[in-house]
Protein backbone atom coordinates (compact mmCIF):
# COMPACT_ATOMS: atom_id res chain seq x y z
CA UNK A 1 0.00 0.00 0.00
CA UNK A 2 1.29 3.58 -0.94
CA UNK A 3 0.18 6.96 0.34
CA UNK A 4 -0.17 9.61 -1.43
CA UNK A 5 -0.42 13.18 0.65
CA UNK A 6 -1.32 16.39 -0.63
CA UNK A 7 -1.19 15.47 -4.45
CA UNK A 8 2.86 16.15 -4.57
CA UNK A 9 4.39 13.37 -1.70
CA UNK A 10 4.64 9.72 -2.12
CA UNK A 11 4.86 7.32 1.19
CA UNK A 12 6.00 3.71 0.92
CA UNK A 13 6.05 2.03 4.26
CA UNK A 14 7.47 -0.91 3.22
CA UNK A 15 11.05 0.89 2.24
CA UNK A 16 10.19 3.75 4.72
CA UNK A 17 10.62 6.40 2.05
CA UNK A 18 9.25 9.30 1.40
CA UNK A 19 9.38 10.70 -2.16
CA UNK A 20 8.02 14.02 -4.03
CA UNK A 21 6.25 12.97 -7.32
CA UNK A 22 7.41 16.06 -9.06
CA UNK A 23 10.94 15.31 -8.50
CA UNK A 24 11.31 11.55 -8.58
CA UNK A 25 15.25 11.70 -7.22
CA UNK A 26 14.25 13.71 -4.18
CA UNK A 27 13.59 11.27 -1.54
CA UNK A 28 13.74 10.23 2.29
CA UNK A 29 15.01 7.63 4.31
CA UNK A 30 12.99 7.67 7.42
CA UNK A 31 13.97 5.34 10.34
CA UNK A 32 11.50 1.94 11.23
CA UNK A 33 10.38 3.66 14.28
CA UNK A 34 9.58 7.21 12.42
CA UNK A 35 8.02 4.79 9.63
CA UNK A 36 5.43 3.21 11.69
CA UNK A 37 4.97 6.34 13.79
CA UNK A 38 3.53 8.28 10.14
CA UNK A 39 1.91 4.83 8.76
CA UNK A 40 -0.21 5.28 12.58
CA UNK A 41 -1.08 8.82 11.91
CA UNK A 42 -2.51 8.34 8.24
CA UNK A 43 -4.45 5.37 9.51
CA UNK A 44 -6.03 7.44 12.01
CA UNK A 45 -6.02 10.87 10.21
CA UNK A 46 -7.39 13.22 11.17
CA UNK A 47 -8.22 11.79 14.44
CA UNK A 48 -5.64 11.95 17.10
CA UNK A 49 -3.19 9.40 17.99
CA UNK A 50 -2.31 8.87 21.22
CA UNK A 51 0.84 8.56 23.24
CA UNK A 52 0.31 5.58 24.46
CA UNK A 53 -1.14 4.07 21.19
CA UNK A 54 3.02 5.03 19.63
CA UNK A 55 4.31 3.50 22.11
CA UNK A 56 2.26 0.42 21.87
CA UNK A 57 1.77 0.02 18.28
CA UNK A 58 5.70 1.54 17.57
CA UNK A 59 7.76 0.12 20.60
CA UNK A 60 6.23 -2.30 23.39
CA UNK A 61 4.93 -5.16 20.49
CA UNK A 62 8.66 -5.30 20.23
CA UNK A 63 9.16 -5.72 23.79
CA UNK A 64 10.62 -2.04 23.71
CA UNK A 65 10.09 0.43 26.64
CA UNK A 66 10.88 4.28 25.30
CA UNK A 67 10.76 7.98 26.65
CA UNK A 68 8.41 10.30 25.30
CA UNK A 69 11.94 12.37 24.75
CA UNK A 70 11.95 9.12 21.63
CA UNK A 71 8.69 9.65 20.31
CA UNK A 72 9.00 13.36 19.92
CA UNK A 73 12.63 12.98 17.85
CA UNK A 74 10.37 10.50 15.52
CA UNK A 75 7.92 13.09 15.27
CA UNK A 76 10.41 15.18 13.98
CA UNK A 77 12.21 13.35 12.01
CA UNK A 78 8.90 12.80 9.74
CA UNK A 79 7.88 16.69 10.07
CA UNK A 80 11.85 17.53 8.28
CA UNK A 81 11.02 14.87 5.92
CA UNK A 82 7.83 15.91 4.40
CA UNK A 83 9.52 19.36 4.27
CA UNK A 84 12.15 18.66 2.49
CA UNK A 85 10.33 16.12 0.15
CA UNK A 86 7.46 18.04 0.15
CA UNK A 87 9.12 21.66 -0.49
CA UNK A 88 7.37 24.15 1.41
CA UNK A 89 6.68 24.78 5.55
CA UNK A 90 3.15 23.42 5.21
CA UNK A 91 2.23 22.05 8.52
CA UNK A 92 0.82 18.44 7.86
CA UNK A 93 1.70 17.04 11.48
CA UNK A 94 -0.20 18.69 14.38
CA UNK A 95 0.86 18.24 18.21
CA UNK A 96 -2.21 18.11 20.06
CA UNK A 97 -1.08 18.97 23.92
CA UNK A 98 -1.55 16.85 26.90
CA UNK A 99 -3.13 14.37 24.14
CA UNK A 100 -0.65 13.10 21.30
CA UNK A 101 -0.34 14.05 17.32
CA UNK A 102 -2.70 14.00 14.46
CA UNK A 103 -3.16 14.65 10.75
CA UNK A 104 -3.46 18.36 10.34
CA UNK A 105 -7.42 17.99 8.99
CA UNK A 106 -7.51 20.07 6.32
CA UNK A 107 -4.22 17.40 4.74
CA UNK A 108 -5.70 14.95 1.87
CA UNK A 109 -4.45 12.07 1.96
CA UNK A 110 -5.22 8.78 -0.80
CA UNK A 111 -4.28 4.90 -0.33
CA UNK A 112 -3.42 2.82 -3.32
CA UNK A 113 -2.63 0.09 -3.80
CA UNK A 114 1.18 -1.05 -4.89
CA UNK A 115 0.60 -3.08 -7.83
CA UNK A 116 -1.79 -0.96 -9.69
CA UNK A 117 0.71 1.80 -8.67
CA UNK A 118 3.17 -0.05 -10.51
CA UNK A 119 1.10 -0.47 -13.52
CA UNK A 120 0.10 3.00 -13.56
CA UNK A 121 3.80 4.07 -13.18
CA UNK A 122 4.98 1.65 -16.14
CA UNK A 123 2.43 3.45 -18.29
CA UNK A 124 4.15 6.73 -18.03
CA UNK A 125 7.49 5.61 -18.84
CA UNK A 126 9.11 7.02 -21.77
CA UNK A 127 9.63 3.98 -24.61
CA UNK A 128 12.40 3.04 -26.96
CA UNK A 129 12.78 5.32 -29.82
CA UNK A 130 11.60 4.04 -32.82
CA UNK A 131 11.09 5.28 -36.52
CA UNK A 132 8.80 7.93 -37.13
CA UNK A 133 6.89 5.34 -39.87
CA UNK A 134 6.47 2.59 -37.32
CA UNK A 135 5.24 4.97 -34.99
CA UNK A 136 2.47 6.86 -36.79
CA UNK A 137 1.00 2.95 -38.07
CA UNK A 138 1.16 1.51 -34.44
CA UNK A 139 -0.06 4.64 -32.21
CA UNK A 140 -3.79 4.32 -32.66
CA UNK A 141 -3.45 1.11 -31.16
CA UNK A 142 -1.22 1.92 -28.73
CA UNK A 143 -3.34 4.67 -27.30
CA UNK A 144 -6.67 2.17 -27.38
CA UNK A 145 -4.74 -0.47 -25.19
CA UNK A 146 -3.78 2.38 -22.72
CA UNK A 147 -6.87 3.96 -21.76
CA UNK A 148 -8.56 0.45 -22.11
CA UNK A 149 -5.84 -0.42 -19.51
CA UNK A 150 -7.17 2.71 -17.44
CA UNK A 151 -10.25 1.67 -17.79
CA UNK A 152 -9.77 -1.62 -16.34
CA UNK A 153 -8.06 -0.16 -13.25
CA UNK A 154 -11.42 2.30 -13.08
CA UNK A 155 -13.05 -0.31 -10.87
CA UNK A 156 -9.66 -1.54 -9.26
CA UNK A 157 -7.84 1.37 -7.42
CA UNK A 158 -9.72 2.50 -4.09
CA UNK A 159 -9.96 5.82 -2.89
CA UNK A 160 -9.83 7.29 0.73
CA UNK A 161 -9.55 10.51 2.01
CA UNK A 162 -9.11 11.46 5.12
CA UNK A 163 -10.85 15.41 5.24
CA UNK A 164 -14.36 15.47 5.90
CA UNK A 165 -16.77 15.95 3.44
CA UNK A 166 -17.03 19.33 4.08
CA UNK A 167 -13.33 19.24 2.17
CA UNK A 168 -14.86 19.24 -0.87
CA UNK A 169 -16.84 22.50 -0.26
CA UNK A 170 -13.74 23.96 -1.47
CA UNK A 171 -14.19 22.90 -4.61
CA UNK A 172 -15.70 24.83 -7.66
CA UNK A 173 -18.18 23.47 -10.75
CA UNK A 174 -16.12 24.12 -13.77
CA UNK A 175 -17.80 22.36 -16.73
CA UNK A 176 -20.77 19.84 -17.19
CA UNK A 177 -20.48 17.86 -20.58
CA UNK A 178 -21.97 15.06 -21.81
CA UNK A 179 -23.53 14.16 -18.32
CA UNK A 180 -20.72 14.46 -16.14
CA UNK A 181 -19.83 17.87 -13.55
CA UNK A 182 -16.57 18.57 -13.28
CA UNK A 183 -14.90 19.71 -10.15
CA UNK A 184 -11.49 21.76 -9.33
CA UNK A 185 -10.06 22.81 -6.51
CA UNK A 186 -6.88 24.47 -7.76
CA UNK A 187 -7.36 27.38 -10.24
CA UNK A 188 -4.02 26.55 -12.48
CA UNK A 189 -6.18 23.40 -13.67
CA UNK A 190 -9.41 25.33 -14.20
CA UNK A 191 -7.53 27.18 -17.40
CA UNK A 192 -9.22 26.32 -20.47
CA UNK A 193 -6.34 24.25 -22.30
CA UNK A 194 -5.32 22.36 -19.03
CA UNK A 195 -8.88 21.39 -18.13
CA UNK A 196 -10.38 20.27 -21.52
CA UNK A 197 -6.73 18.36 -21.84
CA UNK A 198 -7.46 16.45 -18.47
CA UNK A 199 -11.46 16.09 -19.14
CA UNK A 200 -10.46 14.64 -22.56
CA UNK A 201 -8.03 11.80 -20.72
CA UNK A 202 -10.76 10.86 -18.14
CA UNK A 203 -13.47 10.71 -20.99
CA UNK A 204 -11.08 8.52 -22.97
CA UNK A 205 -10.84 6.26 -20.30
CA UNK A 206 -14.46 4.88 -21.25
CA UNK A 207 -15.65 6.02 -18.37
CA UNK A 208 -19.59 6.43 -18.04
CA UNK A 209 -21.17 9.51 -16.78
CA UNK A 210 -24.44 7.89 -16.61
CA UNK A 211 -22.78 5.96 -13.50
CA UNK A 212 -20.24 8.29 -12.54
CA UNK A 213 -21.63 12.08 -12.99
CA UNK A 214 -19.30 13.57 -10.62
CA UNK A 215 -15.56 14.15 -11.22
CA UNK A 216 -13.51 16.04 -8.84
CA UNK A 217 -9.57 17.23 -9.47
CA UNK A 218 -7.51 17.81 -6.72
CA UNK A 219 -4.13 17.43 -8.57
CA UNK A 220 -2.19 20.17 -8.86
CA UNK A 221 -0.12 21.31 -12.46
CA UNK A 222 3.35 21.39 -10.37
CA UNK A 223 3.09 17.79 -10.07
CA UNK A 224 3.71 14.97 -13.24
CA UNK A 225 0.62 13.58 -12.25
CA UNK A 226 -3.21 13.78 -12.61
CA UNK A 227 -5.78 12.43 -10.05
CA UNK A 228 -9.14 12.16 -10.68
CA UNK A 229 -11.83 11.12 -8.28
CA UNK A 230 -15.32 10.14 -10.09
CA UNK A 231 -18.29 9.14 -7.96
CA UNK A 232 -21.68 7.73 -8.69
CA UNK A 233 -23.34 10.79 -5.96
CA UNK A 234 -21.69 13.78 -5.00
CA UNK A 235 -19.11 13.51 -2.58
CA UNK A 236 -20.44 15.75 0.29
CA UNK A 237 -23.39 12.97 -0.02
CA UNK A 238 -23.85 11.56 3.42
CA UNK A 239 -22.89 7.56 2.81
CA UNK A 240 -21.75 5.29 0.34
CA UNK A 241 -20.63 7.52 -2.77
CA UNK A 242 -19.61 4.80 -4.63
CA UNK A 243 -16.22 6.43 -5.44
CA UNK A 244 -13.22 4.78 -6.83
CA UNK A 245 -9.72 6.78 -8.67
CA UNK A 246 -8.11 7.57 -11.46
CA UNK A 247 -4.43 8.34 -11.09
CA UNK A 248 -2.38 8.86 -14.22
CA UNK A 249 1.60 9.22 -13.47
CA UNK A 250 3.87 11.03 -16.20
CA UNK A 251 1.81 13.61 -17.36
CA UNK A 252 3.51 16.41 -19.27
CA UNK A 253 1.61 19.68 -18.67
CA UNK A 254 1.12 21.68 -21.57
Amino acid sequence: MLWIINDNIEFNPEMNRLASLSRPDLNIILTTPASRCLRLLLENAPSVVSQQTFFQKVWEEDGMVVSANTLYQNISIIRRGLRTVGENEDTLIITVPRRGFQIEPGVSVMTIRKDFAQAIEKKGETPPRMSGRWFKHYVPVLWMTGTFAVGILLGAISWQTVPDKDFYDRYTLVETTQGCHFFSRNEDIESGSRFASYKSMILKTGMDCQKYPWVYFPSSSRTPAVTALICQQPYKTRGDTGCVTLFFRGVTHG
